[in-house]
């Protein structure tokens, strides 16, 4: 590879990187691919699963104040 093709993929990473970091720190909204992939934290999912009714929504645990730091 020449050194100009390489410079190009540097910043074509560089660039790539800038956005995933972006998006990581929420500079897309709090869901940003939600407009082309379906969440499947959806609750409505739930009428749509085959056997809907074996199923049930739990709430998320929530995490003790005491609990030591990982």
């Amino acid at each position: 590879m020449t050194p100009r093709s390489l410079r190009i993929a540097l910043l074509l990473l560089l660039f790539a990187n800038a956005m995933l970091l972006a998006a990581v720190l929420g500079a897309f909204g709090a869901e940003p691919l939600s407009g082309w992939f379906e969440s499947p934290r959806e609750p409505h999912r739930l009428e749509q699963q085959v056997r809907g009714e074996r199923m049930r929504l739990q709430p998320h645990p929530a995490t003790p104040a005491s609990a030591p730091a990982a």
